[in-house]
């Protein structure tokens, strides 16, 4: 063997062996990241919702109060009406959202293929505006005196006078839904597509030889077929419907009194309008645990699909 190819032999060992440590190297600032913005705070958070902490008390100071402050939020009929609007929120939210998703997700399908591009990109418009401008443009939507929404139903005779959107209790429950929605929807329909592209076309194909009809071949074709997909969808979906806080806090502020407060919004209201950080810190562990809890019960759920889909 030549000089040269042992010279190259060696350099190419040389990289082998240092490729891991260059790995390493980079992954290094991004772990270090996490550990700053994401569990540094967890931890904290854990940590301060055993303690009798507040802006009157100083650090290492405070009272250790063990599961005192959980025990005070289980016991406060608000943390029970939050946790009421949280689910009435989740559950009509994810089930509006998965059925307007699924219905943009196949008219995808549906269109000329040159066109298919151009409709996903219309789809996801809601999804890339931050959370915070859209609060805005609904409040505006919903707004009694210029707002477009009460003055299309004005005109159209449906109403005598503009309806107080989110002055009014049981239409404010309304109005932060169908905000969320119309955002959430644009992501619950990028999962079906995904869903909607490994359903085999053939089943169709010969469904339609046999003379099923389209609602027969959706039901019992590609709702089957979407399965383990609709479930991870349906898990996403509810994780971020019971933690979102932006669109509710930014359209109502938890109001009017505090009808659309969901435990999101109480937790921040705790922890910085009240300035109960442990208060406020057990409320968002609460929030945790119920995510954690739906989470694992999903996992559980998908289980069986995925094993068969193998």
């Amino acid at each position: 063997m030549s000089d040269l190819a042992l010279k190259t032999s060696s350099e190419r060992r040389r990289f082998y062996l240092r490729e891991p440590a260059i790995a390493v190297m980079f992954l290094i600032p991004a772990f270090i990241g996490l550990l700053i913005f994401l569990y540094y705070p967890i931890v904290q958070t854990i940590i301060y919702s055993f303690f009798d902490l507040d802006h009157t008390t100083r650090w290492l100071q405070e009272p250790f109060v063990w599961f005192e402050n959980y025990a005070d939020v289980i016991k406060s009929e608000q943390f029970w009406l939050s946790l009421r609007f949280t689910l009435l929120f989740s559950v009509s939210s994810v089930f509006l959202q998965f059925w307007i998703g699924m219905a943009l997700a196949m008219s995808t399908f549906w269109v000329l293929s040159r066109l298919r591009g151009v409709l996903r990109a219309i789809i996801i418009i809601p999804w890339a505006i931050p959370q915070i401008i859209q609060a805005s443009m609904w409040k505006w939507l919903y707004n009694t005196d210029v707002g477009l929404i009460g003055d299309l139903l004005t005109r159209s005779g449906l109403v005598d006078s503009p309806p107080l959107f989110l002055a009014d209790p049981n239409l404010a429950m309304v109005s932060v839904v169908l905000a969320h929605v119309w955002k959430a929807s644009a992501v619950t329909s990028i999962f079906l597509m995904a869903g909607l592209a490994m359903v085999p076309d053939h089943l169709h194909d010969a469904a339609k030889v046999d003379g099923a009809r389209a609602w027969m071949r959706f039901w019992h074709i590609t709702l089957p077929m979407m399965t383990p997909t609709i479930l991870v969808t349906l898990l996403f979906r509810t994780m971020d419907a019971i933690r979102t806080f932006d669109i509710i806090y930014g359209l109502t502020g938890g109001g009017p009194g505090t009808t659309t407060d969901v435990l999101s919004s109480f937790a921040y209201k705790y922890y910085f309008k009240f300035v109960k950080y442990g208060s406020g810190s057990a409320y968002a562990m609460v929030t945790f645990f119920l995510v954690m809890a739906l989470s694992l019960l999903y996992m559980k759920k998908i289980q069986p699909h995925l094993a068969f889909r193998k």
